[in-house]
């Protein structure tokens, strides 16, 4: 097994080498269970949530062992680029990957507790969403995209939002980094509407928040809708042969 931890959490250690145990042992409270399984866990009286990605396939155990980080390391990795960049981020304190016959199976990454909801059930699910909160959440991603930050699952639920009094906007931390795609300026104008396409399904929501990404941009309003709602619908078409490849497969 490897685990690095960051300096700031080395009194953690014995507890961080027996995250996968707890994981295989059912111990935590679950905060998210599908492709990956989110945890929450005390150590030392301090509320920590680890995330144990999939286990891989042959050829990804092959890719990950020998050529390229695993999404466990990026994600402690990219947690301090995006601080120092001023974006928060939940502080990054170990990851861990696990090995069989000297070939990587498995990471984790375990990282602070934030106490902030997701954006997701404040916007998609409601009739009338908030468009405050909407129109705030485009400025934080135009702060990101002007600060070099392509976050790689740009959707509702990777974005933990608060207000406190006296502030009058809401602020925010990105989590679910480990996709995420660095450059050194603002990213040209497709790249960011392609990262945009990704955000919601949901067509009046995506539309106004389109529209207020143009607008706090200086951008040509209708061309800048036009061109994100094209890479959204080929998203969703890609989705759509993938779902009936599936069921031609079960049949």
């Amino acid at each position: 097994m490897k685990i690095e931890i960051s300096p700031d959490y080395q009194y953690m250690t014995k507890e961080l080498f027996d995250i996968p145990r707890m994981f295989n042992e059912g111990q935590g409270e679950i905060v998210y269970s599908g492709r990956n399984l989110v945890c929450r866990f005390t150590i030392q009286g301090m509320p920590v949530i680890a995330k144990r990605f999939k286990r891989v396939n042959f050829f990804q155990q092959i890719a990950y062992t020998f050529f390229r980080s695993t999404k466990a390391e990026r994600a402690f990795r990219y947690a301090k680029i995006f601080r120092e960049r001023g974006i928060e981020t939940p502080h990054e304190i170990a990851f861990i990957e696990t090995k069989e016959h000297g070939l990587f199976t498995t990471g984790y990454f375990v990282c602070t507790a934030c106490p902030d909801p997701p954006a997701f059930p404040y916007l998609v699910p409601k009739e009338n969403y908030d468009k405050e909160l909407a129109k705030d959440l485009i400025s934080f991603i135009i702060s990101m995209h002007q600060k070099g930050i392509i976050h790689g699952d740009l959707n509702f639920g990777n974005f933990l939002f608060r207000k406190t009094p006296p502030q009058t906007h809401y602020q925010f931390q990105v989590i679910d980094i480990n996709r995420s795609i660095f450059f050194d300026t603002c990213p040209p104008q497709e790249i960011c509407l392609k990262n945009l396409s990704t955000l919601t399904h949901r067509r009046d929501l995506f539309e106004f928040m389109v529209r207020e990404y143009a607008r706090q941009r200086g951008w040509n309003e209708e061309e800048t809708l036009t061109h994100t709602t094209h890479y959204l619908e080929k998203l969703e078409q890609k989705h759509q042969r993938k779902e009936k490849i599936k069921q031609l497969l079960k049949k």
